[in-house]
């Protein structure tokens, strides 16, 4: 049965919250513990550095080309007096000989387009954290720096409370050419495997492209993140993608001809501060920085198909445990749990690979819990997980997980959050002459036909009859045979209780 099975169309207008946003995942290793909530928000904190003054701290930064023309530009925060600036590694990155020189262009008024000024190389840069520090070198001349430039203190971010007040700068690709304050709460946090129980702090302060390795300061003035997107198209004017995740024309085929759903455009995520210390540590002392997750890369592109991938057995938890391992194992999850996660086996893998894990919470997409983007790293074959959190609790609804490697489709399956779901028992009789091979079993409200219900190489003859246990609620029936001709397409039937379906 092709994994692309998918149920009906859906068309998700375009989000002004951009995403990229790895929510936690991981698998085959030592997982990092999931946050406990550390308590109420803090209390306001009157603001102790005004917008103007964190501006002056806050620089374009401008790779350019041979002529002195930029490729692309981003925004840092300069966090010491003599020039040491943090920023996204994205923004400086040289891996690919993009650039001839890197400038950095500062704000002598906030009215003002900011004015190219020094040059700079980089000092310490972390691909997988997107973070790096650069260093300012001289001025457009060659001739050395000795002024002492306006910075911000650093601050931590893991003090950074829900609801504590957060206050966003930089250089947007949109809406002008000149820096741009906006303002927001903090509203959650993101782990990641391998990474910190804070991976990503989450606020709803709009922060368009250009902003991407700015400031995120706090109500004192400190620099407590970077806004960082991820899941963006490569070219930084193009900052809203599609994603092909549903069988929109029910053609068994997830492709350009299929509606897509669009991800991407706007920020919300921040990278914490503390993930950037040891590349200050390494910047301000001079020495070599060795990230502790190493680059992954994609040996040889050309010989991974992501057609030949299998994810399988996607199972849901309510937790994972130190050991990797899911907390318990459920078929729905009770109002206000924490997290929603799920764990899947996978072959066919490749580090290097692209792959997203995309959470809709009843039919509408959640970039914040989502992961968007993400560069696999998990290798070539064994089980991982991802989970959707929220530290006040997980809204009652349905969950749905979509995912999807190298922008082709790979497994779904939905889940209840909250609400009356008990096991309900489903007999599944063959009376007609055709082979059962394959059953959904879809919650109605659910975009895409999950997993098959039957047990593995489990087939109903002709004759026979099998039982599959759901959680109570309305759902759609697809029953299918070995040569994948539809046998039996039900919508909207009540299994509120136990049932009967027989195919005739």
């Amino acid at each position: 049965m092709p994994r692309c099975f998918q149920k009906y169309a859906f068309i998700l207008g375009l989000l002004i919250l951009a995403g990229a946003l790895g929510a936690c995942g991981g698998g085959g290793g030592e997982p990092e513990a999931t946050a406990e909530p550390t308590g109420a928000p803090s209390p306001t904190v009157e603001p102790t550095a005004s917008p103007d003054d964190l501006a002056r701290a806050v620089v374009q930064i401008l790779p350019v080309d041979a002529s002195g023309a930029p490729v692309w530009w981003g925004s840092g925060t300069i966090i010491a007096p003599e020039g040491l600036i943090l920023t996204n590694a994205h923004v400086v990155d040289d891996r690919a000989g993009e650039y001839e020189a890197l400038q950095v262009a500062v704000t002598s008024r906030t009215d003002r387009p900011p004015a190219p000024a020094y040059v700079a190389e980089i000092a310490a840069v972390d691909y997988v954290l997107d973070l790096a520090v650069i260093r300012i070198v001289s001025d457009l001349d060659g001739a050395s720096v000795t002024a002492e430039l306006p910075s911000v203190p650093l601050g931590d971010s893991n003090a950074v409370e829900i609801g504590d007040n957060v206050r966003i700068l930089g250089f947007p690709g949109i809406g002008g050419e000149t820096i741009t304050f906006t303002e927001g709460t903090i509203s959650g946090f993101t782990s990641q495997r391998d990474v910190a129980d804070r991976a990503w702090i989450k606020t709803d302060a709009t922060i368009s492209g250009g902003n991407s390795g700015g400031l995120a300061a706090n109500a004192a003035g400190e620099l407590v993140g970077v806004p960082t997107i991820v899941g963006s198209s490569e070219d930084l004017d193009e900052l809203v993608d599609c994603r092909y995740v549903v069988d929109t024309n029910r053609d068994g085929l997830i492709d350009e001809n299929d509606n897509c759903v669009p991800v991407g455009g706007f920020i919300n995520g921040l990278r914490p501060v503390e993930l950037a210390a040891p590349l200050v540590e390494a910047a301000e002392a001079g020495t070599t920085y060795v990230s502790a997750f190493p680059e992954p890369e994609l040996d040889s592109p050309d010989a991974f198909d992501p057609a030949e991938v299998i994810f399988s057995g996607l199972f849901f938890a309510d937790g994972v445990t130190e050991e990797d391992e899911p907390t318990q194992v459920l078929p729905f999850l009770y109002s206000s749990v924490g997290e929603a996660c799920a764990f899947w086996d996978f072959e066919g893998m490749a580090d290097g690979a692209a792959w997203e894990a995309l959470w809709f919470i009843d039919g509408e997409l959640d970039e914040e819990g989502s992961i968007i983007g993400d560069t696999w790293v998990g290798g070539e074959s064994g089980s991982w997980w991802v989970c959707i959190m929220n530290e006040t609790g997980l809204p009652d609804g349905l969950y749905e997980l979509v995912m999807s490697v190298e922008g082709e489709f790979q497994a779904s399956d939905a889940i209840f959050v909250g609400g009356d779901h008990p096991l309900v028992e489903v007999a599944i009789e063959n009376s007609s002459p055709d082979v059962i091979c394959y059953a959904f079993l879809s919650p109605s409200d659910a975009e895409n036909w999950g997993q098959d219900d039957l047990a593995d190489e489990e087939v109903v003859d002709p004759g026979d009859a099998t039982t599959v246990f759901v959680p109570a609620g309305v759902y759609d029936v697809l029953l299918v045979a070995c040569d994948e001709e539809t046998l039996m397409e039900e919508f909207g039937l009540d299994l509120t209780t136990g049932t009967t379906l027989t195919l005739r």
